[in-house]
Protein backbone atom coordinates (compact mmCIF):
# COMPACT_ATOMS: atom_id res chain seq x y z
CA UNK A 1 0.00 0.00 0.00
CA UNK A 2 1.46 3.34 -1.00
CA UNK A 3 1.32 6.43 1.16
CA UNK A 4 -1.08 8.23 -1.17
CA UNK A 5 -3.55 5.32 -1.21
CA UNK A 6 -3.35 5.15 2.61
CA UNK A 7 -4.41 8.81 2.88
CA UNK A 8 -7.14 8.38 0.27
CA UNK A 9 -8.66 5.43 2.18
CA UNK A 10 -8.44 7.20 5.55
CA UNK A 11 -9.83 10.42 4.12
CA UNK A 12 -12.84 8.57 2.70
CA UNK A 13 -13.35 6.68 5.98
CA UNK A 14 -13.23 9.96 7.88
CA UNK A 15 -15.97 11.55 5.75
CA UNK A 16 -18.11 8.39 5.70
CA UNK A 17 -17.83 8.13 9.49
CA UNK A 18 -18.64 11.81 9.90
CA UNK A 19 -21.55 11.76 7.47
CA UNK A 20 -23.59 10.38 10.38
CA UNK A 21 -22.71 13.49 12.35
CA UNK A 22 -23.51 16.37 9.94
CA UNK A 23 -23.00 19.00 12.64
CA UNK A 24 -19.34 18.10 13.09
CA UNK A 25 -18.75 18.00 9.35
CA UNK A 26 -20.37 21.41 8.93
CA UNK A 27 -18.33 22.89 11.79
CA UNK A 28 -15.07 21.68 10.22
CA UNK A 29 -16.07 23.17 6.88
CA UNK A 30 -17.08 26.42 8.57
CA UNK A 31 -13.70 26.57 10.36
CA UNK A 32 -11.78 26.20 7.09
CA UNK A 33 -13.96 28.80 5.37
CA UNK A 34 -13.45 31.23 8.27
CA UNK A 35 -9.66 30.81 8.17
CA UNK A 36 -9.69 31.30 4.39
CA UNK A 37 -11.83 34.42 4.66
CA UNK A 38 -9.61 35.96 7.35
CA UNK A 39 -6.52 35.23 5.29
CA UNK A 40 -7.94 36.74 2.11
CA UNK A 41 -9.43 39.85 3.68
CA UNK A 42 -6.53 40.80 5.91
CA UNK A 43 -5.17 44.11 4.73
CA UNK A 44 -2.04 43.28 2.80
CA UNK A 45 -0.94 46.83 1.99
CA UNK A 46 -1.56 49.37 4.71
CA UNK A 47 -0.46 52.92 5.41
CA UNK A 48 0.05 52.05 9.07
CA UNK A 49 -1.21 55.36 10.48
CA UNK A 50 -4.57 56.59 11.71
CA UNK A 51 -7.75 54.62 11.36
CA UNK A 52 -7.44 51.55 9.16
CA UNK A 53 -10.03 50.97 6.45
CA UNK A 54 -10.16 47.42 5.15
CA UNK A 55 -11.76 48.31 1.81
CA UNK A 56 -10.83 51.98 1.37
CA UNK A 57 -8.90 54.62 3.27
CA UNK A 58 -8.20 58.24 2.34
CA UNK A 59 -7.29 60.62 5.16
CA UNK A 60 -5.04 63.47 6.23
CA UNK A 61 -3.51 63.50 9.71
CA UNK A 62 -1.85 66.54 11.26
CA UNK A 63 1.32 65.65 13.17
CA UNK A 64 2.75 69.08 14.08
CA UNK A 65 1.55 72.66 13.73
CA UNK A 66 3.17 75.92 14.89
CA UNK A 67 0.36 78.26 13.82
CA UNK A 68 2.66 80.37 11.63
CA UNK A 69 1.59 80.96 8.01
CA UNK A 70 3.33 78.92 5.33
CA UNK A 71 4.23 79.91 1.77
CA UNK A 72 5.75 76.62 0.55
CA UNK A 73 4.78 72.97 0.59
CA UNK A 74 6.86 69.85 0.08
CA UNK A 75 5.63 66.28 -0.40
CA UNK A 76 7.44 62.94 -0.08
CA UNK A 77 5.64 59.61 -0.65
CA UNK A 78 6.14 55.88 -0.14
CA UNK A 79 3.97 53.23 -1.82
CA UNK A 80 3.18 49.60 -1.11
CA UNK A 81 1.84 46.95 -3.49
CA UNK A 82 0.00 43.99 -1.89
CA UNK A 83 2.18 44.44 1.17
CA UNK A 84 4.91 42.59 -0.74
CA UNK A 85 6.83 45.51 -2.23
CA UNK A 86 7.29 48.90 -0.57
CA UNK A 87 9.04 51.72 -2.40
CA UNK A 88 9.82 55.34 -1.70
CA UNK A 89 11.06 57.71 0.98
CA UNK A 90 8.36 59.54 2.94
CA UNK A 91 10.73 61.22 5.40
CA UNK A 92 10.33 64.78 6.63
CA UNK A 93 13.82 65.64 5.32
CA UNK A 94 12.93 64.65 1.74
CA UNK A 95 9.60 66.51 1.90
CA UNK A 96 11.42 69.58 3.21
CA UNK A 97 13.99 69.32 0.41
CA UNK A 98 11.28 68.83 -2.26
CA UNK A 99 9.50 72.00 -1.13
CA UNK A 100 12.71 74.01 -0.69
CA UNK A 101 11.67 74.76 2.91
CA UNK A 102 14.10 76.14 5.53
CA UNK A 103 11.70 76.51 8.47
CA UNK A 104 8.90 73.94 8.91
CA UNK A 105 5.59 75.24 10.24
CA UNK A 106 3.50 72.06 9.93
CA UNK A 107 3.81 68.36 9.16
CA UNK A 108 0.88 66.26 7.92
CA UNK A 109 0.50 62.66 6.79
CA UNK A 110 -1.75 61.72 3.88
CA UNK A 111 -2.75 58.06 3.70
CA UNK A 112 -4.49 56.14 0.94
CA UNK A 113 -5.37 52.44 0.82
CA UNK A 114 -7.47 50.54 -1.72
CA UNK A 115 -8.52 46.97 -0.82
CA UNK A 116 -5.05 46.24 0.56
CA UNK A 117 -3.82 46.08 -3.02
CA UNK A 118 -2.27 49.55 -3.14
CA UNK A 119 -1.32 51.82 -0.26
CA UNK A 120 0.37 55.21 -0.21
CA UNK A 121 1.73 57.28 2.67
CA UNK A 122 2.80 60.86 1.98
CA UNK A 123 4.50 63.32 4.32
CA UNK A 124 3.46 66.90 3.64
CA UNK A 125 5.61 69.65 5.11
CA UNK A 126 4.64 73.32 5.00
CA UNK A 127 6.86 76.23 5.83
CA UNK A 128 8.95 79.12 4.59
Amino acid sequence: MTISSFYKINFLNFWIWNSKNKCRQASILFFYLLISLLTLTSSCASSGFGTQGLLYEDQRISMMETGNPATREGIACAKSYLGLVALGDASVEIAQKNGNIREITSIELETFNFFGIYAKLCTVTKGN
